[in-house]
C-alpha cells in the first residue's frame, strides 16, 4: 500500500473518530451506550482494514491509543517550550502531520481534584485553642 492511501486512511479513520463522539466524549451520554460503542468501533474495524485485513477491535483501540498518546506528546511539548521563557520564534512546532485533526481532545483532559491529606495551618490552630 502507498504511503499516500495510508496516511489518507489514517485520516478517514480520524474523521470517523472525531464523528462517533460516544467513543471518546467523556460528558455525553451516549459515552455510556455500549450498543453505540459497538457500532462506532465497527465503523472503525472496517476503516482500518483497509490498511490491515486482520484488523479488530483490539487493534483499533490500540491505534486509538497510539494516535492518542503521540498527540498528548507533541501537545506536551508545544506547552514546555512556551513555558521555558522562550521567544515566540522557539515555540516548538508540532510535528505529528494529522496533529490539527487531533485538535478534539483538547477539553476531554480535564484534571481531578485534589485532595490534601495534611492538615492545614489553621485547622491545627484550632484544635490547640480548644
Amino acid at each position: 500500500m502507498s504511503r499516500e492511501k495510508e496516511s489518507q486512511c489514517i485520516e478517514d479513520f480520524i474523521n470517523i473518530y472525531r464523528s462517533e463522539d460516544c467513543l471518546w466524549k467523556i460528558k455525553s451520554k451516549a459515552y455510556h451506550d455500549r450498543c453505540k460503542k459497538d457500532a462506532a468501533y465497527k465503523l472503525l474495524v472496517e476503516k482500518l482494514k483497509e490498511i490491515d485485513s486482520s484488523a479488530t477491535r483490539s487493534e483499533v483501540v490500540k491505534k486509538i491509543n497510539n494516535l492518542s498518546s503521540s498527540y498528548r506528546k507533541e501537545i506536551k511539548k508545544v506547552k514546555e517550550s512556551t513555558r521555558s521563557g522562550s521567544g515566540a520564534d522557539d515555540v516548538y512546532q508540532p510535528k505529528l502531520w494529522y496533529f490539527n485533526m487531533l485538535s478534539f481532545f483538547d477539553d476531554q483532559d480535564t484534571p481531578r481534584n485534589s485532595h490534601s491529606n495534611i492538615e492545614s495551618d489553621d485547622e491545627n490552630s484550632a484544635s490547640e485553642v480548644c
